[in-house]
């Protein structure tokens, strides 16, 4: 029953929620493990997706950029679809699947523009050695041993990423923050329509969303406090950025168990999963 609970569209969205999440964890932590070459606004990595599969720097940031909007994405869609359900309560504001889409396809294409516009900010190899000859020569040697780099410029594409990334917060941000006043909106008005059983199952699942919501930050804010200490050039700006990059790697793991404690049906999920697998192990003991 549970089970059959997450193929509803809005808790396969919850769902994909976690496995972005969690996918943004393994991909930083063990996958890419970026190393920031600050003051320089440049980086190189470390794991497997170099040292196995040859993957530069930037094509590995430009992977982990899409599945982190895929986070903020499935996330808006999780109001979205909760709005949803609710206002089926209330067939006078009862909201349209069209509207649904239209969403979706706003979502996506914000992020898909962000995306793009990152992906044109990397620079060659060559374009960037000559920066650092120009700009930093005491560093240059150290930079040509490094076998794999990236390095960004202040230049007319990143200031272009910067406004759509912008945007695209403002523009998610205002779609939760109308979705949720209109959910809390038909909720008071239901109180007296709905069955309290019923009315407290809707609250629990927007308290959950919201909690969901608060998380976002670890995963946002890191980047953004980085560029921020960047453009200040901090004395310090190196360790300030080792720990914001390992506040952002917990992200998946703070998340899920923040689902665990404020999603029912989730936890019951979890639950059943855990004693399941604990069960199969001990009768394979026996």
């Amino acid at each position: 029953m549970v089970h059959g609970v997450f193929q509803l569209p809005r808790f396969q969205i919850i769902v994909n929620i976690q496995i972005c999440n969690l996918l943004s964890d393994f991909v930083m932590f063990f996958l890419t493990q970026p190393i920031p070459l600050l003051p320089i606004w440049a980086g190189y990595i470390h794991g497997p997706f170099w040292s196995v599969f040859r993957i530069g720097t930037h094509v590995s940031s430009v992977i982990g950029s899409i599945i982190l909007g895929q986070q903020a994405a499935a996330l808006t869609m999780c109001f979205v679809r909760k709005y949803q359900a609710i206002s089926k309560l209330d067939c006078q504001n009862e909201i349209s699947n069209n509207w649904l889409i239209c969403v979706a396809c706003l979502t996506q294409s914000l992020v898909g523009f962000w995306v793009t516009l990152y992906y044109f900010a990397g620079i060659d190899r060559a374009t960037a050695l000559n920066y650092i000859k120009l700009n930093y020569p005491n560093l240059l040697e150290k930079f040509i041993e490094l076998e794999d780099f990236q390095l960004y410029l202040k230049n007319e594409i990143t200031s272009w990423f910067i406004l759509a990334a912008g945007v695209m917060t403002v523009v998610f941000t205002a779609i939760i923050i109308f979705c949720t006043a209109r959910m809390f909106g038909l909720l008071r008005n239901l109180e007296n329509q709905v069955s309290p059983v019923h009315l407290k199952k809707h609250k629990t699942a927007v308290s959950s969303l919201i909690a969901q919501l608060f998380t976002s930050p670890v995963a946002f804010l890191p980047p953004v406090a980085s560029g921020f200490l960047l453009s200040l050039e901090s004395e310090h700006i190196q360790v300030i950025s080792w720990i914001l990059l390992a506040m952002t790697s917990c992200h998946g793991t703070i998340n899920c168990l923040v689902m665990i404690l404020t999603c029912p049906p989730y936890r019951t999920f979890v639950k059943n999963k855990m004693m399941s697998l604990f069960g199969k192990k001990r009768t394979e003991l026996s």
